[in-house]
């Protein structure tokens, strides 16, 4: 029984690395292969607003990939705001890293004024292509920003 376990793990150490995407001995690897490097929020007196988010995306397979698409979550105060998904088309060589920058349009029916910080807080994903198959790479950040005006919150008054 044990020479058969050993037999089966050296053939999938062998075969393994060949499939599309595969990271071996890196469970994780999907899940670190996206960072944050600036996010910006920005909500107009009107309802319009911006969300400018900048990646650093690396492709933890020995395959070359295609970035296919990027969605996201915004939470402003603890309340999610937006959510969206953009497609994109970037190439992503073996074992590369390509800054990405994104810019998804906000939009509310109404805002109200806020003077200081608000706690904010994104995440979202973006989707690797490999051939037929597709990897998704979980992103999360979170902080204060500055704005002046936001959707209306739970407890403000309007």
């Amino acid at each position: 029984m044990r020479a058969r376990l050993l037999v089966l793990g050296a053939w999938a150490a062998l075969v393994g690395p060949g499939c599309l995407g595969a990271v071996p001995l890196k469970p994780r690897a999907y899940d670190e292969a996206v960072r944050v490097e600036s996010l910006d929020v920005d909500f107009q007196a009107d309802g319009s607003g911006l969300l400018d988010v900048g990646l650093q995306v690396r492709n933890p397979a020995s395959d070359p990939a295609t970035l296919t698409a990027v969605d996201f979550e915004l939470w402003v105060d603890g309340r999610r705001v937006a959510t969206g998904q953009q497609q994109v088309d970037a190439a992503l060589p073996p074992q590369g890293e390509v800054p990405l920058r994104v810019l998804f349009p906000l939009s509310a029916e109404r805002v109200v004024p806020v003077t200081g910080a608000v706690p904010v807080r994104l995440r979202g994903g973006v989707v690797l292509r490999f051939g037929g198959t597709e990897r998704r790479a979980s992103f999360r950040a979170q902080g204060s920003r500055k704005l002046t005006h936001v959707p209306p919150l739970e407890g403000m008054a309007e």
